[in-house]
């Protein structure tokens, strides 16, 4: 198999290279090349400037999702404004027609961002990120980062309760490493017994969880926090690219009731469903993601009754 090709800016040039995080057929996801804490008096701008501060974010992205579910339920989205990126991978991610960001003409490409923000960067340009239009630069591309930004300043939820912070980021932490980006392991491994170590890791993860939500709604019992809109970025994922694409091929959601209660919790809370756009994560992941669908062949979205209610829990 040839190399894996993912392009990345180097010294501000945007240049076609092999992939960074793959390593020895491996995959490793990079830490960001960005100083990504938000500033505390940008804080308290971010509801009180309207047009100034965008969201760039990818409706395919499981990272930009979760920082999407935190804006949208803080209900910040008349304040800041998403910018959607995706389709093709014409040196990285494309900006979206029709999208809020001031100066669209000069701003084609994510990419294009990071070299506004740092002339001379190296690194990949990924999402999401949070814009800051007045000073031209990216303000934060870190999702836990910007998440905690929402969290901060919405007054509708609460996602991190100060009781709680330990035991979320512990979980938080668990789900990352043993199925967000174990999922991305298995699916862009070059080597058996990576894969198999991968996919091991998710179901035995997704088996701890199913365990955990016995008797509750979400992770931590009737409250929605960080962990939930997590594992929920993931999961509304998983029949449609990471149980196909990415080969994890042992069980389905659907196969598991209360994870798949639980996905559907938050699938039906107000204004979420608005942020899956399964036809976007199906061309994401099969066009763009991995090098092992040469012909870029679209897998077909599974027949699933996402609006099912009967054994939802208050």
């Amino acid at each position: 198999m040839g190399e894996a090709k993912m392009g990345m800016l180097v010294d501000g040039k945007w240049e076609e290279v092999a992939d960074q995080s793959m390593v020895s057929g491996t995959y490793r996801r990079e830490p960001s090349k960005l100083p990504t804490s938000i500033d505390a008096d940008v804080l308290k701008q971010l509801t009180d400037a309207h047009d100034r501060f965008f969201l760039i974010a990818s409706a395919s992205c499981p990272w930009s999702h979760g920082a999407v579910l935190a804006l949208t339920l803080a209900e910040l989205t008349d304040s800041i404004e998403i910018q959607w990126a995706g389709g093709p991978r014409v040196e990285g991610y494309g900006l979206l027609a029709g999208g809020p960001v001031p100066d669209r003409s000069e701003i084609q490409h994510v990419h294009q961002f990071y070299t506004m923000t740092a002339p001379t960067f190296t690194g990949r340009a990924t999402v999401p990120i949070l814009w800051d239009a007045k000073s031209c630069k990216i303000l934060s591309n870190s999702s836990a980062d910007i998440i905690a930004a929402f969290d901060d300043v919405g007054n509708k939820i609460n996602l991190r309760p100060a009781g709680l912070l330990d035991e979320i980021e512990d979980l938080t932490q668990f789900i990352f490493h043993g199925l967000s980006n174990a999922v991305y392991r298995a699916g862009k491994s070059q080597r058996q017994d990576e894969y198999d170590e991968a996919v091991d890791a998710v179901f035995h993860t997704m088996d701890a969880l199913e365990d955990r939500l016995d008797g509750r709604a979400f992770l931590f019992g009737s409250q929605v926090t960080l962990a939930d809109i997590r594992l929920f970025a993931t999961l509304v994922r998983f029949d449609t690219v990471y149980a196909t694409h990415f080969r994890c091929t042992r069980k389905r959601l659907t196969d598991y009731p209360r994870l798949w209660r639980f996905t559907r919790s938050i699938y039906q809370m107000p204004g979420v469903k608005e942020t899956v756009d399964f036809d976007e994560i199906r061309f994401g992941y099969y066009v763009n993601d991995g090098s092992h669908n040469p012909f870029g062949i679209v897998g077909q979205q599974p027949e699933i009754d996402w609006e099912r209610r009967d054994d939802l829990l208050d």
